[in-house]
């Protein structure tokens, strides 16, 4: 894991909405569009006392991220690491369906320091995850480069950064 540098939260709230442009467009009209990664943001700069952090992750990083419930993927409610989402059926047939495809090369993943206290409850389920990362916003991000090997990989973390070597 690699630190760029801080960040402050309304220049990552901006680089957000850029990097969430071509997306949007699909539900301009919607005033609730990224609203359940925005809440989480606001979740995380809360907890962590508002210290945002750039860096780039090895895919060794990447594999070591938490992920909280996520029912297409088929993540059991108390989450698992990205290493053993990528063996899913579900994820390898996402993947084999070229779902990956659209997803912006060179935009963020956002991750916690740990689950979030007061977060909804996909976080709240998650035992054993203190002092891990743990996703806010990308899990296909997530799934889909480290099925790709991808790296480095570009991630806002909230909070100081465990190590998140398992």
């Amino acid at each position: 894991m690699k630190l760029i540098g801080s960040k402050s939260y309304p220049d990552l709230l901006e680089i957000f909405e850029e990097e969430n442009k071509v997306k949007d467009r699909s539900y301009p009209n919607n005033s609730n569009k990224d609203s359940w990664p925005r809440d989480r943001f606001k979740d995380a700069n809360s907890q962590f006392g508002g210290e945002w952090n750039e860096y780039e992750l090895s895919y060794h990083d990447l594999l070591a991220v938490r992920l909280h419930w996520n029912r297409d993927f088929g993540i059991p409610q108390e989450g698992m690491t990205v290493v053993d989402a990528i063996q899913l059926e579900s994820v390898r047939n996402w993947i084999a369906e070229g779902k990956a495809a659209d997803l912006r090369e060179g935009s963020h993943i956002w991750l916690a320091g740990s689950p979030l206290a007061n977060g909804p409850i996909e976080h709240r389920l998650l035992r054993g995850y203190e002092g891990r990362l743990v996703v806010l916003d990308g899990i296909h991000r997530i799934v889909a480069w480290a099925t790709a090997a991808k790296e480095p990989v570009l991630a806002f973390i909230a909070g100081i950064p465990p190590s998140i070597s398992s």
